[in-house]
């Protein structure tokens, strides 16, 4: 059912269009051509499972262009599949990540060609295109798929005409006219069977009869009112993607919930800021999670709260100069707040027929132009009646606030890209569920019908289910009114962490070159792990290489001598020295008579300033020629000779061009960047060498260990 329905959402486009003044039927011109974007949310469980559901999401770009008409009305098409990625939890199929397999991937990048039956309105004559082939029972499952037309009947473009017609799964459907404009007739549906029940909204291109844009939720029991019933929900929204709005649909949840309405007051309204406020001409970052980017850009914090909205479009992505072809899709950008202030953030998805995963590692920025559409907001104030009834209107933006029979609703209506916030009086406990203004069936989530807004004639406009024990004395509305046009666009550039990691310009993230702490210096030597009667010592490997450690008189146990075994530890930079037997058995000494320990040293090591200047703009770029170190050194060795320490005092690592950190074995040559600087992980602010020109110096220990633990009266 659910690939039924899929490829069916896909057909939308068969909708008829304009033949005469006010019938529609699918009327385009040959050459015309339309691709959409489809996201359907799924869900599956059992009715009975309190909260508990499977949830994947599909999503998919298909082209599809008219190629003909015959002389008996027939229309000729070629369709082709441009993306198909499939979500279930962290787990992501996309065929822009080579998950189609090498035959299904040619047969989507030849396409296949159908014809629309003028009488039927179906997909007949269904094939693959070009040379490609198709296992005969594979295409007749996919004809069956793709010939499913979502209306087999004429609309009359006149509001409140309806008619009834059968949609897969569903005998009865009710189609309603809702709305007609110039360009448009909006649509409603609502059908029920014994086990599945619909309710969605489309809206026509009246001069060709094209679907521009449709949202359809079906919910299937199976097994009905049995003790295993299982439902199926889906929410399937699409939009041709030339289409301004964005596509939502959310996990479905279960029943939905009530939630607190906001009571905070609004911030003081100010006016836009200026572009160069907006778009500081910093670049913004490219995060990378799982298989999609999260782009984001701040603005300057003196641009207050009140930024605006954005559109993003023109997607490229890039490896230094040189364009990649991976091509993107990417959500509305939304703003939201950071701590300097406020950022503006998207999720970018790539599609297409391959796999991009080699592009993305490389990947340095991706670019983007970003349309900014400020706001100029203004107040509605609604001040009840004791029967809870009260109207407001403003600017072209209107509220209405009246009682139902288990509380009230208030209804919100503007102009299309109008957003509006509420606020209720401080202790009045009003609680909520937003759902659109033509809210649909009943059994519709909140979510669900918030996606309906797609293919609604009022996309701004809300209602507003509400429940209180009283009257609220007031609701505030703040309506955000954005410009109908972009002020300003601008190219905004979104480094990847890689493109972040070679840009000399960009001070690298702070990363220390020991991160439990610096190692210790000798005269900061202190015995360890004595309360279990062992006895270390941790000490810089760099001072360690120096320094001998022995008993002041032999203590032999059992016929063995006590010696110290090093063990060293390149990511902590110390040596431990661990006193044993000299066959390695015994570690622990408890009851042993008291010992001195010795350890001497023919210097001890000194970290002095170097007198190599850093770049007070980029301190972290260093020539590793001014060290006197070549590329074959090792870090390790580099790392015992040469500290990179920041204001703190904190010894800094080096970055890899390549990302992961350096190994000790790793030579210098692989820190080195094309520009022939080594790189610190942060600010460094002196460049400290080892000195080992100092005098012998020793350290002398007496070590008493414990006695032999009496066991506890529960373990006699």
């Amino acid at each position: 059912m659910i690939e039924r329905r899929f490829w069916f959402a896909l057909l939308v486009a068969a909708i008829p269009g304009v033949a005469k003044a006010e019938t529609i039927i699918f009327d385009p011109a040959v050459g015309a051509e339309r691709t959409y974007h489809l996201e359907i949310s799924m869900a599956s469980g059992f009715s009975d499972s309190d909260g508990f559901y499977d949830n994947q999401f599909v999503s998919a770009l298909t082209r599809f262009a008219v190629t003909g008409r015959d002389e008996d009305g027939g229309i000729s098409m070629d369709v082709f599949p441009l993306w198909f990625a499939y979500e279930e939890g962290s787990r992501v199929t996309s065929t822009a990540f080579g998950d189609a397999p090498d035959d299904l991937a040619a047969l989507m990048r030849e396409g296949f060609s159908a014809t629309i039956d003028p009488q039927s309105h179906g997909l007949t004559d269904f094939a693959p295109r070009g040379d490609a082939e198709m296992p005969e029972a594979m295409l007749a499952q996919m004809r069956d798929q793709l010939g499913q037309p979502v209306l087999p009947v004429e609309i009359e473009a006149e509001e409140g005409w309806s008619t009834t017609t059968t949609l897969p799964g569903i005998a009865d459907v009710e189609i309603t006219v809702s709305a007609v404009t110039p360009d448009a007739v909006f649509l409603s549906y609502d059908g029920a069977s014994a086990d599945t029940r619909l309710s969605g909204v489309s809206v026509l291109a009246r001069d060709s009869g094209w679907v521009e844009r449709s949202v359809m939720t079906y919910d299937m029991r199976i097994n009905p009112g049995a003790d295993d019933e299982r439902f199926s929900r889906q929410t399937i929204a699409m939009a041709n993607t030339e289409s301004p709005f964005p596509l939502y649909t959310h996990a479905f949840r279960g029943e939905p919930e009530w939630h607190d309405m906001p009571t905070f007051p609004f911030s003081t309204i100010v006016m836009p800021p200026e572009p160069d406020m907006v778009f500081t001409g910093e670049p913004g970052e490219a995060d990378k999670h799982g298989k999609t980017y999260t782009l984001s850009f701040a603005h300057d914090p003196a641009a207050g709260s009140n930024i605006g909205r954005f559109a993003l479009h023109d997607l490229h992505l890039f490896d230094g100069d040189a364009e990649l072809p991976t091509a993107f899709i990417a959500t509305m950008p939304v703003t939201v707040p950071d701590a300097d202030g406020f950022r503006t953030v998207s999720r970018a998805r790539p599609v297409g027929i391959g796999d991009v995963r080699d592009d993305l590692e490389r990947a340095t920025a991706l670019s983007a132009k970003v349309d900014w559409y400020p706001s100029e907001p203004f107040t509605l104030t609604l001040r009840p009646d004791a029967d809870g009834a009260a109207s407001v209107s403003r600017n072209g933006a209107s509220a209405e606030l009246r009682p139902t029979d288990d509380g009230y609703e208030l209804l919100l209506s503007g102009k299309t890209w109008d957003f509006f916030g509420l606020s209720f009086p401080e202790g009045s406990a009003v609680k909520g569920q937003i759902y659109a203004a033509d809210s649909g069936a009943d059994w519709l989530t909140p979510a669900e019908s918030q996606a309906r807004r797609l293919a609604l004639p009022d996309y701004s406009g809300l209602k507003v289910a509400l429940k209180a024990e009283t009257v609220p004395e007031k609701i505030e509305i703040r309506v955000e009114r954005y410009a109908e046009t972009p002020v300003a666009t601008r190219a905004v550039t979104f480094r990847t962490e890689r493109g972040k990691r070679l840009d000399p310009d960009t001070e690298p993230e702070t990363r220390a070159l020991y991160p439990e702490g610096a190692p210790p210096a000798l005269d900061a030597l202190t015995p360890e792990g004595l309360d279990l009667a062992a006895l270390r010592f941790r000490l810089a490997t760099t001072q360690t290489k120096h320094c001998e450690a022995g008993l002041d008189e032999p203590a032999p146990l059992a016929g063995h001598e006590l010696v110290f075994e090093t063990q060293a530890d390149e990511r902590t930079g110390t040596t431990t020295l661990q006193l044993q037997t000299d066959d390695g058995i015994r570690t622990h000494f408890y009851g042993h008579d008291p010992i001195a320990v010795v350890i001497d040293c023919e210097t001890a090591v000194a970290w002095r300033e170097v007198s190599a200047a850093l770049d007070p703009a980029r301190p972290w770029l260093i020539d590793p020629e001014t060290l006197g170190a070549d590329s074959t050194m090792t870090i390790g060795a580099f790392n015992a000779r040469f500290r990179l320490v920041d204001a703190e005092g904190t010894a800094l690592a080096l970055v890899a061009p390549d990302g992961p950190p350096l190994a000790p074995d790793d030579t210098l040559a692989s820190a080195l960047f094309e520009d022939g600087h080594i790189r610190a992980a942060g600010r460094p602010e002196r460049i400290l060498e080892a000195d080992a020109g100092s005098d012998p110096v020793s350290r002398r220990f007496e070590i008493r260990f414990p006695d032999l633990p009496e066991p506890r009266e529960d373990a006699r």
